[in-house]
């Protein structure tokens, strides 16, 4: 394994772009940690990729473990270091089908400027993800097909490996939109706080999940309908009403107590759709570079995942406005 650090220090907290801007000379296809300090603003870009060296023979060895910490640039600078915090709660966010690591970037600043330790990893289904594994020579170096579950355990294995990042999380939390719903539900034990946005609380299999789950859909979705509803809630899940959630503000100066197993259903007709649960400059990347395809997509009747509705609805902020204070009190509640 091979790190690489990309990171800023600032007196001041770090914008949307300005932290986003952190991981442009990063090659894509890995994983993002945001952290922020008390005292010190800071956002850090942690990738982490398997490497292939040669060794004098010509053979090929796994790479040694190796850490630079720099600034945008990947050069080595010192005063450029970021403390991560040593022990503080831990929450993965996982992207969607056609994701990427950046899709809830929104989410992941406001936990960080919470004091949670936030991180994105890009998993294979990414529209980002740059590396291509060859599943013969994986097998033989006794790998395996790269997958997300490989990926969380190494992710989980890395951060808390005192040679690399070396974090003790107090306590772990997991948060997915759409096809991260299953990486959220098959990941970590029963001690771990879940949040499922755009997709089930359930299992297929019907293995069931306990602890603290909370789950956010709409029927707005082009893929959730009042029929497939019915099967994706457990039985003993409460239902949040989204108007009184407005008492929920980020600045924790208003709260209210969230049942450990709750869901919120969108149900107007303005109502949230697929990617609205994403960050808006995610969202906006992906209507400046699929707008001139989406004409092909439908007639080739090719799904788009509520793109071209969100072309129209430019929601993504409106529902972060409701989305992002329910999830940073849920986890809150039950990992601080």
């Amino acid at each position: 394994e091979e790190k690489f650090f990309n990171s800023r220090n600032s007196s001041t907290p770090l914008n949307k772009s300005q932290a986003l801007d952190l991981g442009k000379g990063l090659k894509p296809g890995h994983s993002g940690v945001l952290v922020k300090g008390k005292t010190t603003s800071a956002t850090a870009t942690a990738t982490t990729k398997t490497l292939e060296r040669e060794d004098g023979n010509g053979s090929n060895k796994k790479g040694d473990s190796e850490q630079n910490v720099g600034n945008n640039n990947n050069n080595n600078n010192n005063n450029n270091k970021v403390a991560i915090p040593s022990d503080k709660p831990v929450v993965i966010l996982a992207h969607g089908f056609l994701g990427s690591r950046f899709d809830l970037s929104h989410l992941a600043e406001e936990l960080a400027s919470q004091g949670f330790v936030c991180l994105s990893p890009e998993y294979p289904e990414s529209l980002a993800n740059s590396y291509i594994t060859n599943k013969d020579k994986d097998m033989q170096m006794g790998m395996g097909p790269l997958d997300r579950s490989i990926i969380n355990q190494q992710l989980l294995k890395d951060i808390t490996d005192a040679t690399k990042i070396n974090i003790h999380p107090s306590s772990y939390g997991i948060v997915g939109h759409s096809l991260g719903c299953g990486t959220v539900l098959n990941t970590g034990d029963d001690s771990w706080t879940r949040v499922t946005i755009a997709g089930p609380m359930a299992r297929r299999d019907g293995i069931p999940v306990k602890g603290s789950i909370l789950g956010i859909v709409s029927l707005n979705d082009g893929l959730i309908t009042r029929e497939r509803l019915s099967g994706m809630i457990p039985p003993d899940f409460t239902s949040l009403d989204e108007k009184e959630l407005k008492g929920i503000q980020i600045s924790g100066e208003k709260t209210i107590k969230i049942p450990s197993r709750s869901v919120l259903v969108f149900d107007r007709p303005d109502a949230p759709n697929h990617i609205s649960f994403l960050s808006a400059s995610a969202n906006d990347s992906m209507v400046e570079f699929l707008s001139p395809l989406l004409p092909v997509a439908q007639a080739l009747k090719i799904p788009v995942l509520d793109f071209d509705k969100y072309q129209t609805s430019r929601d993504s902020e409106a529902t972060a406005e409701v989305v992002i204070p329910l999830v940073a009190q849920f986890l809150k509640q039950n990992m601080m």
